[in-house]
């Protein structure tokens, strides 16, 4: 700890450690997250009478020279700041610092404050290195009494806990988010697979019986594949697959248009705010650009196409897929390279 004091009266701190650790306890208790660190800056900004307090994380080491503010009583603050000149680059050379008075005069970038007394606190991760730091400020001049000292630590720890149970919780939510999106994702053509695509249409329907949406499915079938596959090997079947996939992605539109692989050289594409002539024209424009993509390859790649409205009429949604995949049958029947509604 460091602590800057100069022969004169401070004003009186007066400070209840039994109603600081009470405030702990209870206030805290039920915040988690980005609401936690707000309660328990505002709780340490009534505790000491304080004028500002923020929470920090480094934004670099060795040494860290910005930090980056979590949350701060004053809206005034900025997102982040370098340390440098300021009472704060003290706290991360990992020590407790109590300034009582002078802030504004011992610090350039505290120059143009009204600050007289500060007080720091590091917080530290697993490898007790430290990763952030607590500042409260006070436009008065005054020393820290013990007591304060040790509540300040105790809501430190308090914060340290909560920041790796947040740490961790957001990891196990990412890793939640990928297996998912590698659960409904088709491996080859990262498009949505089969599982996504039955979820999809089955809510699809839903939302179209309650009349909330309008929505039309697609399906795509890659005309004489095999003889890709035959004549040229599968590695060159999988790239067709791969880039007639990414022609769907270009034509589509995200977040309306849902594109999935169905299996082998099937796909679809459920489109919301859709009817039957849009649906067409998107279709056209998916043959169009299938044939430039590949117009310099040695073998030639067209797709049959079958269009159906997800209507209210049916009674499930099986009933859409039914009609689109027969459609695109029609299609194939009457020549191929060609769309049937």
């Amino acid at each position: 700890m460091i602590a800057y004091k100069k022969g004169m009266t401070m004003k009186e701190f007066n400070f209840n450690p039994y109603k600081a650790l009470k405030s702990l306890l209870e206030v805290t208790a039920p915040h988690t997250g980005d609401d936690f660190l707000k309660v328990i800056c505002f709780e340490l900004k009534k505790l000491f009478d304080a004028d500002l307090v923020f929470i920090s994380n480094a934004l670099n080491c060795n040494p860290t020279t910005e930090v980056k503010i979590l949350y701060s009583t004053s809206n005034e603050t900025p997102d982040s700041f370098e340390l440098k000149d300021t009472p704060c680059e003290l706290v991360y050379k990992d020590e407790l610092i109590i300034i009582n008075k002078n802030v504004k005069i011992l610090f350039e970038k505290e120059a143009c404050s009204s600050f007289e007394s500060y007080f720091g606190i590091p917080l530290h991760d697993d490898s007790n290195t430290c990763i952030g730091h607590i500042s409260i400020f006070s436009e008065d001049q005054r020393e820290i009494p013990k007591e304060a000292e040790d509540i300040g630590l105790i809501f430190a720890r308090k914060v340290e806990a909560e920041t790796k149970r947040a740490l961790l919780e957001n990891e196990n939510s990412k890793l939640m988010d990928t297996l998912y999106n590698l659960s409904i994702t088709d491996p080859l053509t990262k498009v949505y697979n089969k599982r996504f695509f039955d979820d999809k249409c089955s809510q699809t329907f839903s939302q179209v019986k309650r009349n909330v949406i309008k929505a039309t499915l697609i399906f795509l079938d890659l005309d004489d594949f095999k003889v890709i596959n035959d004549n040229y090997g599968h590695e060159t079947g999988d790239t067709v697959l791969y880039g007639f996939a990414s022609i769907l992605l270009q034509n589509t539109r995200e977040d309306i248009d849902f594109v999935c692989r169905i299996g082998g050289e099937e796909f679809a594409i459920i489109s919301l705010d859709s009817d039957v002539n849009s649906a067409r024209k998107l279709s056209e424009r998916i043959m169009h650009d299938t044939k430039t993509f590949f117009e310099k390859e040695p073998y030639t790649v067209t797709t049959s196409i079958g269009i159906a409205l997800f209507e209210d009429k049916c009674s499930v949604w099986e009933e859409v897929y039914a009609h689109a995949d027969n459609q695109m049958y029609k299609a194939k029947e009457t020549g191929k390279d060609r769309v049937v509604c």
